[in-house]
């Protein structure tokens, strides 16, 4: 089943996180909504996500760097067994969801993979998008494609900068602001599974 088969039923969404080196900021999304989707179903929510990431500049194999696999460990999350990838076309059109750090990936992503332009998001505006909705689709994938007018493109607020080659504090600061995203994306992908399966909104 490719990415434009489905939807967020229980064979839940493929989200793949895009930055440049897949070493710092693009790893603490993927392993954030990983983790954060674990304690959910502990809780009893069924939610079933695929959460993976590439790098637009990424070296294969790579090891996530220490002080984001640190910061994930501080905030209880698995940083184990990473390994860097470079980020291909079929990695976009597999995914039902690209969520980038910044317009500039959004931007190379959108260019590799033309015919998925309208998946492609900055983690952001995507969770901006998810945490309004819209009145008559109650914040479904569609709505949040059709609706991403209502915000900025351009605006430099959409960039989560690069903490690579800055200190510690500087990949709190990306935590800090990758992870209420993240939790977000992953309610919605709770309150789009429970809409399917029940019929119920959120």
């Amino acid at each position: 089943m490719t990415g434009s088969d489905r939807d967020a039923t229980s064979t839940g969404l493929s989200i793949l996180f895009v930055c440049t080196g897949n070493i710092c900021r693009s790893p603490i999304g993927e392993r954030v909504l990983t983790g954060l989707a674990d304690r959910m179903r502990a809780d009893g929510t069924d939610l079933a996500v695929t959460s993976s990431s590439a790098g637009t500049g990424a070296l294969n194999g790579q090891p996530i760097h220490p002080h984001s696999a640190a910061v994930l460990a501080e905030h209880g999350y698995d940083a184990s067994g990473f390994e860097a990838r470079y980020l291909r076309p079929p990695m976009l059109t597999q995914a039902d969801v690209v969520l980038c750090m910044s317009r500039e990936h959004r931007a190379a992503a959108q260019q590799m993979a033309p015919a998925r332009w309208k998946r492609v998001f900055t983690l952001t505006e995507f969770a901006a998008l998810a945490e309004t909705g819209t009145p008559d689709q109650n914040g479904t994938l569609a709505a949040i494609m059709g609706g991403r007018g209502r915000i900025d493109p351009n605006s430099s607020l959409l960039d989560i900068v690069d903490p690579m080659g800055r200190p510690r504090e500087d990949f709190d600061r990306v935590f800090a602001e990758v992870e209420p995203k993240v939790e977000t994306v992953a309610n919605w992908l709770a309150a789009q599974h429970i809409t399917e399966t029940t019929g119920e909104t959120r």
